[in-house]
């Protein structure tokens, strides 16, 4: 009984600051202060209205245990744009070296602050972003155990540790050369080095020494966090803790920790309203739903080789365009002309260009189809919506959520993408840019996207085992579920 009563262990969550990292790490800490654990988020002021409104979209029962505490960022003295505090932010692939000196600047100023905090609410455990590889000391000077969360998922991050175990993207002749990732039997993958993520790239503009940090951080750590549940990926947890030696902790689909009502603190904008009253005028799972995440940009060639395919075909289209500010002139007066932007209850196809509440939209009962990058927040919130994916990744461990995707779960049909789109800031030294031509053509398109919303039987089989896996999803988060036992053993650990 007095166990019980024992304080849980005050655990300081520092996000790498990339969007699509931010989100789910910030998830995480809401769960944990959903158990009982006090939880301290440190960002940059530039994001704390991010971090803010993710831990007020968890509800009074967690959000009461978390502080955000905002440290400026030094963007300006590492040579970057004022303000430029994600690197989702960054103008240019040339100052992503800039942004890693700023992270590890920020890094000094984040110890001086817990070392701040030793007198009144001493860290007794540090989860950190994969890239915040400065952490790992600071928990050895508090002497707190050290979690990394990379934003992967368990599958990935096990064939990231056999490539970095065995090399054999290094024996590869070619970037187009095929050789397996024999990670997960009796499953086959193979895979060309180009499709490796980003690390794994001889193109790859993060510096060297910075890689090296990177590895050393992954080694040097007590655990792994993952967003994801044991249920999704075939044993991976368990294969990856082996193959590392470190405790991993599975504690997702972290997207479900918000209450109802509280998808999202922008969920009142106009542009949600308009996209939930627009799904609400259409039949149950007829709406196709296209999304590439917060840092997917297509080359205008490939925007149109699309865009004509999702205007053809015989579904209703809700299709999110980032970065459409940027389109040449002739490629946005052709979406204005065959897209609706107004949520006209009658309009086949509604753009959004932005922002759309992404969670709410695959939870709606209108939405039968998800063309996604296969970012890996974007396949979990799919698998926990129970939606079935086309396939298109872009770039970092996309390639390999798709595997997981197609060939393992079953669950999504690829749209054939064998090269990363060029065009993305991703880290990658590329001279296409917008000029880039497209990879995949109109007809290439709907034909796939025939197979994802009308695939007979074996698209029923694809929907029946999203609906299937939905189901577990949610009952990992609930009270005696994998993903609930998994945060309790983490607060355990750090305690």
């Amino acid at each position: 009984m007095a166990a019980s009563l024992c304080p849980k262990p005050h655990f300081v969550v520092i996000p790498w600051p990339a969007t699509s990292h931010m989100i789910p790490i910030v998830d995480i800490a809401c769960l944990l202060a959903g158990h009982g654990a006090p939880v301290t988020v440190i960002t940059t002021p530039a994001s704390a209205q991010l971090v803010q409104g993710r831990v007020e979209r968890a509800g009074q029962g967690s959000s009461a245990s978390v502080t955000v505490t905002a440290i400026p960022f030094p963007a300006a003295e590492a040579g970057l744009p004022d303000g430029c505090e994600r690197l989702d932010h960054t103008p240019s692939v040339d100052l992503v070296p800039n942004f890693f000196d700023a992270t590890t600047r920020f890094g000094d100023a984040v110890t001086r602050h817990c070392r701040g905090l030793m007198a009144t609410r001493r860290p007794d455990c540090i989860v950190a972003g994969m890239c915040n590889t400065w952490a790992h000391g600071l928990a050895r000077e508090l002497g707190a155990p050290c979690f990394i969360f990379h934003g992967f998922g368990a599958f990935a991050l096990l064939c990231c540790e056999y490539l970095n175990t065995h090399k054999p993207h290094e024996a590869a002749a070619s970037l187009d050369e095929l050789f397996d990732v024999p990670v997960l039997p009796p499953f086959e993958f193979k895979l060309a080095r180009r499709q490796l993520p980003l690390q794994f790239l001889p193109s790859c503009s993060i510096p060297e020494v910075r890689l090296r940090e990177l590895r050393e951080f992954e080694m040097a750590v007590d655990g792994i966090v993952v967003n994801s549940f044991e249920e999704l990926e075939h044993g991976s947890a368990a294969r990856l803790a082996a193959a590392t030696g470190k405790a991993v902790f599975a504690v997702g689909p972290v997207s479900l920790c918000g209450a109802p009502g509280l998808l999202d603190s922008r969920a009142d904008s106009d542009d949600a309203r308009r996209c939930m009253a627009w799904l609400d005028a259409k039949k149950a799972r007829s709406v196709l739903y296209v999304s590439f995440g917060s840092a997917g940009r297509m080359p205008p060639e490939q925007v149109m080789q699309l865009g004509m395919a999702l205007v053809s075909c015989p579904w209703p289209v809700l299709w999110v365009i980032k970065g459409a500010d940027s389109l040449p002139d002739d490629v946005n007066e052709w979406l204005q002309d065959n897209t609706d932007a107004n949520g006209l209850p009658a309009s086949q196809c509604l753009a959004v260009r932005g922002w759309a509440p992404q969670v709410a939209i695959l939870e709606h009962p209108a939405v039968g189809g998800f063309l996604t990058h296969c970012g890996w927040g974007s396949t979990l919130e799919s698998v926990a919506a129970g939606v079935p994916m086309a396939t298109w990744p872009f770039t970092a461990e996309q390639f390999l959520n798709e595997k997981l995707i197609v060939d393992v779960l079953r669950i999504g049909v690829s749209v054939g993408v064998t090269k990363p789109t060029e065009g993305v800031l991703t880290g990658v030294k590329s001279g296409g840019g917008g000029k880039a031509k497209a990879d995949v053509g109109t007809e290439q398109v709907k034909q796939v996207l025939d197979m994802l919303m009308d695939g007979g039987v074996d698209g029923e089989a694809r929907r029946a085992k999203a609906e299937e896996l939905m189901a577990k999803a949610k009952a990992a988060l609930e009270h005696g579920g994998s993903s609930y036992m998994n945060l309790e053993k983490l607060i355990q650990f750090a305690g």
